[in-house]
């Protein structure tokens, strides 16, 4: 009796589970970075490539950047508050993602935008590599979801502290967050 009250508890249990991942809840976004149109007109960073895959897990984000085309040394990596890619320069992306109305600053300071990612660091051959985490982000709904955002990658190296966007310099490369299919 005991025995098929365990199996039945666990049958339960494993339907939950099975609705719990099936519920249509998002778990992984991806922003596919292009280069801007400005960007095709000058000498460096003109061919900027890449994908930043975002995953939600545990009630906590996490992402994984890998970018290509990059001129080496270090640029400015922010989540933006819209999708607008539609300006050559990128500005149509307005600001960067800050629901908490916070300073700017680095993804490690006390103080930062939910969409200040810090530093993307290229090596010789332009490619650049970058893992972290978004604390108090959110890829369901609400304001501190970042679905339909986008990703900018700036032209020079974020000062992690100057408002409001760190005198990254110009907006080189994006890609909207959208839900992986």
């Amino acid at each position: 009796m005991l025995r098929s009250v365990i199996i039945t508890l666990c049958l339960i249990l494993a339907g939950s589970l099975a609705l719990a991942a099936d519920d249509g809840s998002v778990t992984k976004a991806v922003a596919n970075i292009k280069p801007s149109q400005a960007a095709t007109t000058r000498p460096s960073n003109n061919n900027i490539t890449g994908t930043v895959t975002f995953s939600e897990s545990g009630g906590k984000v996490t992402f994984v950047a890998d970018i290509d085309g990059l001129s080496p040394g270090k640029h400015g990596f922010h989540i933006h508050k819209s999708s607008d890619l539609s300006a050559p320069d990128l500005s149509s992306a307005g600001g960067h993602f800050n629901p908490d109305k916070d300073t700017h600053g680095g993804p490690e300071s006390p103080h930062h935008h939910m969409g200040d990612l810090g530093n993307l660091t290229a090596d010789d051959k332009g490619h650049a590599h970058a893992e972290g985490t978004l604390p108090g982000a959110t890829l369901g709904d609400g304001d501190h979801s970042i679905l339909g955002k986008s990703v900018i990658v700036h032209a020079k190296e974020d000062d992690l502290q100057t408002d409001p966007a760190g005198n990254s310099g110009g907006r080189m490369a994006g890609g909207v967050i959208e839900a992986a299919k």
